[in-house]
Order: C-alpha cells, then structure tokens, then sequence
C-alpha cells in the first residue's frame, strides 16, 4: 500500500513519562528510555535523541518508522482514520533539529479511576486491578492492559516506580532551556493528585502557557487547592469526558457524574478556560450526543480517535446503534466532532471485534459489580452481552 509517511508532530511534539523515564516521540509513538548520564552531559537536547533524529531522517525520506506502526500507520492500512491525519497541514518541517513546540508531561500513573480504555500504562487503579484479578481474556486470548509497551512495562513492575528525582530535576532544567516551546500540558494519571504538579508551576507559571489534563477524580477541596494556584494565570484545564450519566461513570468509572459536573463549574467559576478531552470509542458514540447537548454551546470539544483497544473502537457498534447516532444528529452533521464520528463508524466491524466487545464488557462490569441494563438493548444483544 502506498502511503505518506511524513507526520508534522514528529518535528514539533514530545510527550514525557517522569515516573518511567520514557520518551514519547508524539503521543502515539512507541517510546525510548532516557539515558540520565547522556541528558545530564546534553542540556537542552531531550527532544533531538538519536532515535528521534533518525525517525525524522525516514519520515523525510518518506520512510516507514517504526515507532508509529502501531499508533497510526497499521490503522491507515486497515482504511481507519489514525491520529496521524489530524495532523496534516499545509507547511512540511524538513529540519530535523526544528524547535519543540508543544510539550506533554505524564507525571506518574497515580490515579483513582479505571477508565475503559486507559491502561496501567496511565493509571495505578488499574495497575491494581489487574494485580488482584489478573489479566483480561479476549477470543481465548490473554489481553496485556498496557498495551502500547507492555515488554517495558512488565520489567519495572517489581521495581520502585515513584518519581524519578534526578530526571525531574533534569526535566525542569529542559523546559527552562525550551525558549521556543508554546504549551507545556500537564497528563496524568491524574496530575491534580501529583505534588509534582506544584513544582512545575511554581517554576514555570506566568512564562509559558500551560493545560492541565484531568478527569476531574479528586475531591473538592484538593480541586480548590489548584484552582487557587491558578486563578487569573493562563492556565486551561482539558476535561476528559465524552458522555453524561449512567454511561459517562461506566467509562470513566470511580468518579460519580454528579461530582463531575459540579467540579466542572467550579473551573468555570474560577475563569480557567475549559477544553473536553473526548476519547471516542463505541461506548462513547452511545453517549456522545447528549454530553454535546449539555456543554457544546460554552465550551471547545478536541475529539481523540481510541486506537489501541480494537474491540472498542468507534466503528464496533451494531447498525442499529449508528443509525440512530446519525438520525439523531442530523441538526449538527455540519460540527466536526459530529462529522469525525461519522467517518470513524463507517467501517463494518469484525466478528471478532464484536465478540470482544461483549467480552470486555462483560468482565470489565463484573469485577466492578456494574449492572449494565441502562446500555440499549439492541448493543448488548449485538455484541453477546447479556440482557
């Protein structure tokens, strides 16, 4: 198949995973360990590795990289959009010592929700939960909730995994040096828990502009805390979220809807601009409507396309479902939310990625004790779960 492999945020993005020492060359890239003692010797050079140089080099030579095989490019060869294409833009970066510009921080997995497509990889409620109850079993298969570098993963399990002092220490030392940066967004886990999160804006809040990425898990009063910090400074809060009720905690289960949109407002309250994060999967499509209605008129929405869980894509739904999707928006098709919806349930799924749905539902809800009546009946029928 014939493809463009050039992809822009391969010159301009870095996301950085404190607690692992892991460099993300873009979010879906496969990632590298930091070498201390090479970054120690190198200030300034965390975003020009070798590997990333290399990367680079091949993608200008249009060139398969294989970094980004398993976050993009195998999803383009299957005929399903990939991140990869969000990016597409007129200006092509030729440099491959161009500035970074935008900068992602994963403090650490600490987290307190089990969001259903998340992995230990980001969050330590679910590192617990496949610790106590094993992995999950998908079509006969063992399924690795880590996903994208679950090899890496598996050999620091047993180790201490807190946060690295010496390469946070280096890591502030970097985004000091990064003149050229224009955001530095703060990830999780749930950064609002992170007392590293204080660090980083007491050394850097008022210079570069900042988002801070959350789902909104933690109390009020530790919300309030940060919301002090950041009143009147540039300072935006990306909400994950792409559904209401019921179907919203399913999703993003450990957090009460009630909760959530309380501490929506009080963001608001405090003048921070606010962005939804949605994460589009199947279940998502079954919600996103409604969410859309409640928040579409105050607020921006960036729609993620999930693609690393392939029984829980977008396009894993029976005809019912998206039909019903498409009919009922039709008031908003002209949205691009709504029109990236629409071309991500194009695809007819597999019977494979049909049984796997019910499969994960079915056990996700299980160990969690959720009844799933309030999911439409067609669905759960379609995909084997029970009634």
């Amino acid at each position: 198949m014939h493809m463009d492999y050039y992809c822009s945020a391969k010159f301009t993005d870095l996301m950085v995973h404190v607690q692992s020492r892991l460099l993300y060359n873009c979010c879906k890239a496969y990632p590298e360990r930091v070498d201390l003692d090479w970054l120690e010797d190198n200030p300034g050079k965390l975003f020009y590795t070798n590997t990333m140089l290399k990367d680079r080099a091949l993608m200008l030579d249009n060139k398969s990289c294989a970094s980004c095989h398993h976050g993009c490019y195998k999803y383009e060869q299957e005929g399903l959009p990939s991140t990869r294409q969000q990016y597409n833009n007129n200006e092509k970066i030729t440099d491959p010592h161009a500035p970074m510009k935008l900068i992602s921080i994963v403090l650490s997995t600490d987290c307190n929700l089990t969001c259903m497509y998340c992995s230990p990889e980001y969050s330590s409620a679910w590192q617990r939960d496949v610790n106590h109850k094993g992995d999950y079993i998908i079509n006969g298969t063992t399924v690795k909730q880590n996903n994208n570098w679950h090899i890496l993963w598996s050999k620091m399990k047993q180790k201490s995994r807190g946060v690295n002092s010496k390469f946070f220490g280096l890591l502030l030392r970097e985004l000091e040096l990064a003149r050229d940066v224009e955001s530095i967004s703060v990830l999780g886990g749930e950064p609002l828990l992170n007392n590293e999160l204080d660090q980083i804006l007491d050394r850097l809040l008022g210079v570069k502009k900042f988002s801070i990425d959350t789902g909104l898990g933690v109390n009020d009063k530790k919300l309030e805390k940060i919301l002090e910090k950041v009143k009147g400074k540039d300072v935006s809060f990306n909400i994950s979220a792409e559904a209401t009720g019921k179907i919203f905690e399913l999703i993003r289960y450990g957090v009460s809807w009630k909760d959530f949109d309380r501490r929506v407002k009080m963001i608001e309250q405090n003048g921070n601009e606010i962005t939804f994060a949605c994460t589009i999967s199947n279940l998502s499509v079954l919600g996103f409507k409604d969410f859309h209605r409640k928040y579409g008129e105050k607020y921006k929405f960036n729609i993620n396309l999930l693609s690393v869980t392939d029984y829980m894509m977008p396009h894993v739904l029976d005809d019912a479902s998206k039909k019903r999707f498409i009919e009922s928006t039709k008031d908003k098709s002209n949205l691009p939310e709504f029109v990236a919806i629409r071309k991500m349930i194009e695809k007819e799924p597999s019977a494979e990625d049909r049984i796997g749905a019910g499969q994960y539902l079915e056990q996700f809800s299980s160990r969690r004790s959720v009844d799933l009546g309030f999911l439409p009946s067609n669905f759960r029928e379609w995909c084997t779960t029970n009634p």
